[in-house]
């Protein structure tokens, strides 16, 4: 893990490495929902006729998960991929992390933006 006497160059490279972790994971998360989704077709075969939205509402319901969970997780890596964006390392992260401080400081909500 970088540590504050690494240079900033490499911090930055090792977050970005971390970010694109995190969205692959966000992303292969979102794809084993859509396979379990299509998976509670053998226990419940009127599934096979549903559109995949209508399924997963289903599922969702019946196994105590957020509807939305998946929406959720799609901005999730849209954002993740925004960050990663915005990280250079030439600059070892500077410039991203004054923006973001900037609009922080202007009073806008970081989820917002």
């Amino acid at each position: 893990m970088a540590t504050e006497h690494d240079p900033p160059a490499n911090r930055a490279e090792l977050l970005r490495r971390h970010v694109t972790r995190t969205a692959r994971h966000g992303t292969s998360l979102i794809a084993d929902l859509q396979a379990l989704a299509e998976a509670f077709e053998l226990l419940l075969p009127e599934l096979a006729d549903a559109t995949a939205s209508e399924r997963w509402v289903e599922v969702a319901r019946m196994t105590g998960l957020d509807p939305a969970l998946p929406a959720h997780l799609a901005d999730l890596v849209e954002t993740l991929a925004d960050v990663l964006a915005g990280l250079r390392s030439d600059d070892g992260g500077a410039a991203w992390l004054h923006h973001q401080r900037a609009r922080l400081d202007a009073g806008e909500d970081a989820a917002a933006a």
